[in-house]
């Protein structure tokens, strides 16, 4: 197997930059001498996306009330000594009861509309995005108009909020500037695979490693319950709350629960919190109420497999062959090409050893085609969409116009159903399984219109799948979705239709941000790539298209399906 081993990242430094960034967006946050009440001022954009500590201004004295409201929101950007600067523009009362934590909300930063009725203000925002009390990043579903309400009164002689909303508000710019993703990881339930969870925290700040640590022993973003599992026993805390670092090693001392890990268990949580940790330490000295306990890393049998990528060759249907594509000839997939080619497949999906498929075969009936045995056609419902395969050798099937009947099967015969909660889904366009098999992706119609939603899959006895958790929703980008992918462990592309044969693609990191692209003519099946490329998308002239610049560029021709590969041998 030469699937990628966790190992630690590199640390970037950027102070020079980040300081120049510091005094742009200092540049930005001045608020006019007088005026009437007026909406706010559009934001410069900053597209580095480096974190840095912004720096903003203090109160001044005899400051309006209009100029306390601003001021603090400006001020709240800024996370620097436990948001010291914002909590000077509340009254004693409010600013040691104010919680900036627990919410991020994310506008556009132009339009703020500020009003008030006596010393009650309003201040109304377009939200982009919310990140929630564990630093879950969620996109707005609702473009509509958020108000925050601020109460002022007189406090030696100078105006300060007395009632405030926790949390903080901060423009797009500048979040991705102050606030830094890091990705918390987690493992799936046999351990075979690091599993990450993005979290959005404060960058550059003392106390960002103890913010990471405490998150991963709180465990996993609700939706992610029970579909992947932590190495630390359960109830373990830290017992001294600070992760110190020095050296590029961060300190973790824990409670006493961690003392009932054996040394296998160690090696674990030693590695989810180094991986973790990511760029904010190089490794990691765990200590249980003080006693240092020394841990051998894992060796390479017992370490899991983190992102597995996939063959840069990608695997193609075309004319009388399956098999890896390179320009105009393909290699057979020994044991599998012959019995797929006969099954004259539509969609296609392969597990990382290449000994199993799942086939949409042109009949419309799910196959399960193995090395070994002639193929088991395991679901022959009408209306059935591409399936997934896991590399546990569970097949994923489910009628378009029947969401909620989603089926797996294996070669030992059977269906079985796996509930999925899919709240006004009335249609489901794609389905994708994560390469570690902890979650699904899919495109559903609801009444409202298209949506993308992601979820966990719990299994029962035996590693079956039986139930999703309760899915969080996904952006989407224009048009119609036609095809969802998995490019990495933690990001999906949806390939959209827009305008007659205009397509779209939208990059979406789950927990994070997203991105779009122009996509290529009449694309309708986009799948995850290796080598330069993320992703490929078949169009429907029969060539399999890859990004290249700003163009797209055919890699071959008459391809009548390309496969999902759920990882590489």
């Amino acid at each position: 197997m030469n699937h990628r081993r966790p190992r630690s990242r590199a640390r970037l430094a950027a102070a020079a930059l980040a300081a120049g960034l510091a005094l742009a967006l200092a540049a930005c946050a001045s608020i006019p001498d007088s005026g009437p009440v007026q909406e706010g001022r559009a934001v410069t954009q900053v597209n580095d996306p480096l974190d840095l500590d912004f720096n903003p201004s203090p109160p001044e004295d005899g400051a309006t009330p209009q100029r306390i409201v601003q001021g603090f929101i400006d001020a709240a950007s800024s996370p620097k000594n436990n948001f010291e600067i914002a909590r000077e523009y509340l009254t004693t009362s409010m600013a040691s009861s104010w919680k900036p934590d627990e919410s991020v909300t994310v506008d556009d930063g132009r339009n703020r509309v500020y009003d008030h009725q006596a010393n009650q203000w309003s201040v109304r925002v377009n939200p982009l995005a919310n990140v929630d009390s564990v630093g879950a990043y969620h996109p707005v579903t609702s473009t509509a108009p958020v108000s925050l309400s601020y109460e002022l009164t007189k406090e030696d002689g100078q105006w300060r909020i007395a009632v405030a909303p926790n949390g903080v508000v901060i423009d797009d710019p500048t979040f991705r500037a102050v606030y830094s993703q890091q990705n918390l990881y987690f493992f799936s339930p046999g351990y075979g695979y690091l599993v990450p969870d993005a979290r959005w925290f404060p960058a550059r700040v003392a106390a960002a490693a103890t913010r990471v640590v405490s998150a991963v022993l709180a465990g996993p973003a609700k939706w992610l319950n029970g579909a992947v599992v932590s190495a630390f026993p359960q109830g373990t805390q830290l017992a001294v709350p600070s992760v110190t670092t020095s050296g590029g090693v961060a300190h973790a001392d824990l409670s006493s629960e961690a003392g009932q890990a054996d040394q296998l268990q160690l090696q674990r949580m030693q590695l989810q919190l180094e991986q973790s940790l990511g760029s904010l330490a190089s490794s990691v000295q765990l200590s249980i109420e003080g006693n240092v306990q020394q841990i051998p890393p894992l060796n390479d049998g017992s370490a899991p497999i983190q992102d597995p990528p996939v063959d840069s060759h990608p695997i193609v249907y075309r004319g009388t062959s399956f098999g890896l594509s390179s320009g105009s000839s393909i290699t057979d997939l020994s044991g599998l090409s012959d019995k797929v080619v006969a099954l004259a497949p539509t969609a296609v999906s392969v597990n990382a050893a290449r000994d199993e498929a799942a086939v949409l075969a042109k009949g419309g009936a799910a196959y399960l085609v193995k090395k070994s045995g002639d193929p088991i056609r395991v679901d022959s419902r009408r209306g059935l969409i591409a399936p997934a395969i896991d590399n546990d050798g569970w097949l994923w099937s489910v009628q378009g116009s029947a969401p909620g009947g989603l089926l797996v099967s294996s070669s030992s015969g059977g269906l079985h159903p796996v509930k999925a909660d899919w709240p006004g889904a009335t249609a489901i366009t794609s389905l994708a399984v994560s390469r570690d098999g902890s979650r699904v992706v899919a495109l559903l119609t609801t009444a409202s219109g298209p949506t993308l939603v992601a979820a966990g899959v719990l299994r029962g006895s035996g590693g079956v799948p039986t139930e999703l958790t309760q899915p969080v929703e996904l952006g989407l980008g224009d048009g119609t979705p036609v095809s969802v992918t998995w490019t990495s462990d933690l990001k999906v592309a949806v390939l959209s239709s827009t305008n007659g044969d205009a397509t779209s693609i939208a990059e979406q990191t789950i927990g994070g941000t997203m991105t779009s692209t122009a996509g290529p003519a009449a694309g309708r099946v986009i799948v995850g790539a290796g080598g330069l490329s993320r992703y490929l998308v078949l169009a429907a002239d029969g060539t399999l298209q890859a990004p290249t610049g700003t163009g797209w560029q055919t890699q071959t021709d008459k391809v009548g399906a390309v496969a999902v590969q759920m990882g590489q041998p």
